[in-house]
């Protein structure tokens, strides 16, 4: 059973400057599991912005690391 987590946020999910792995796929209409492998190969930059207790959060995804990394594919 998979746990669905509220959307929060009221910016729209293709404008936003960072996503989440899963996010990111839906906006670039990718598959998540290769986005992920591609992420575990350093294909794709990520960070952790820190949560509210200051530790480092959930790995993110910004729009122009997802944007360098389908251009390279292209190539």
């Amino acid at each position: 059973m998979s746990v669905i987590e509220k959307d929060a946020s009221r910016v729209p999910l293709g404008e936003r400057l960072a996503w989440s792995p899963e996010q990111a796929a839906q906006v670039y209409s990718l598959d998540v599991r290769g986005l992920r492998v591609a992420i575990e190969q350093g294909d794709v930059e990520t960070f952790r912005p820190p949560n509210r207790f200051g530790k480092p959060g959930k790995r993110r995804v910004s729009r122009e690391a997802m944007d360098r990394w389908i251009r390279q594919m292209e190539e």
